[in-house]
């Protein structure tokens, strides 16, 4: 499988060499396909062709050429100008938003993982949320099976569950709403946020997987009391080998929230992995373009900023994406 993946990519990278026209052409076919190993691959190619930061532009021009992503991006930037109204108090009292963390939530909170930030700014909005109590170092697959419990068990408080999930989170939110799917449970899922989802793995977590750093990742977790399982099921070969099974109910609204950044704005805290990442090409500094994207939504790219979303106006982003999902939701403007 490495080897055709390898072939993939060297055939691509000539295309793109001939031509500038063909990678980009390779990257938007791709994306329109929602194939997210095609789009992996023609990313990489690209950027091996021209530069990561040339890879990363043109996955941003091509989200927003597809037109449900334009008319989603078009929705959310009225509410950032003040221009969408605001959800009436009966539409924020039918919703309930559920936030999954990511990694290390309790342990390391400034990284934003805890989302403390976002549930802040979506109560004082006026919304219901919960914060789903997961382990903080938890194995994907057990932290899912958990959640997919939590979510089914609120399907008796009559509320529409909107969830938003942050980088581990990702793939977590994702195992749950296949679970309960499958069960003929997800009624109550309106919608999911998955923002910077680690959703199929991380090429950092590879790393700490191999010799002799998995050793190191054994004694540095474990003097804080920790397992290294969590880090095992965030490789790229654990979270790929689940990605093209997992089922997302078909009238959930889906939103891809992507940090877009070129090298020169990536922060302090994820300029050493972006560099790790860089070689199978654009990233946000833990997981690549391509591998963020759950297919069948509608993605938002956000150019300049990297997995860690420093921007000085997210509290006005956030209050405007909720007004943006609860106004999709209550208008049946999906796609």
């Amino acid at each position: 499988m490495r080897f055709a993946a390898g072939v993939v990519v060297a055939l691509a990278a000539l295309a793109c060499a001939a031509g500038e026209p063909a990678g980009r052409e390779a990257v938007a076919d791709a994306l329109q396909r929602e194939d997210v190993p095609a789009l992996r691959h023609a990313l990489a190619a690209l950027a091996q062709a021209q530069s990561v930061d040339a890879a990363a532009e043109t996955f941003a021009e091509a989200v927003v050429s597809l037109p449900r992503n334009r008319r989603f991006r078009a929705r959310f930037e009225a509410a950032l100008a003040g221009g969408d109204a605001a959800a009436t108090t009966a539409a924020r009292s039918r919703y309930l938003f559920v936030l999954v963390p990511g990694w290390f939530y309790r342990s390391d909170p400034h990284t934003g993982a805890d989302l403390a930030q976002p549930r802040a700014v979506l109560e004082g909005l006026g919304f219901a949320t919960r914060l789903a109590a997961l382990d903080e170092n938890g194995a994907v697959e057990a932290n899912g099976a958990v959640l997919a419990e939590e979510l089914a068990r609120l399907a008796e408080s009559g509320r529409r569950v909107v969830l938003v999930s942050t980088s581990k989170g990702g793939p977590e939110a994702q195992l749950a709403v296949d679970r309960l799917e499958r069960a003929g449970r997800a009624r109550h899922l309106a919608a999911w946020f998955n923002i910077g989802g680690i959703l199929n793995g991380t090429a950092h977590a590879d790393r700490w997987t191999e010799w002799p750093r998995r050793w190191l990742a054994a004694i540095g977790f474990g003097l804080k009391g920790f397992g290294t399982e969590s880090v095992a099921s965030m490789t790229t070969a654990a979270r790929r080998a689940r990605f093209s099974e997992l089922r997302v109910p078909r009238g959930m609204l889906v939103v891809n929230y992507i940090g877009v950044p070129l090298a020169v704005e990536v922060g302090a805290r994820a300029r050493d992995r972006y560099a790790v990442l860089a070689d199978g090409g654009p990233n946000d500094g833990l997981t690549l373009l391509a591998d963020a994207i759950v297919p069948q939504g509608i993605t938002v790219a956000e150019r300049g900023l990297d997995h860690f979303f420093d921007a000085p106006d997210l509290d006005r982003r956030i209050a405007a994406m909720a007004h943006t999902l609860i106004g999709a939701l209550e208008t049946s403007v999906v796609q």
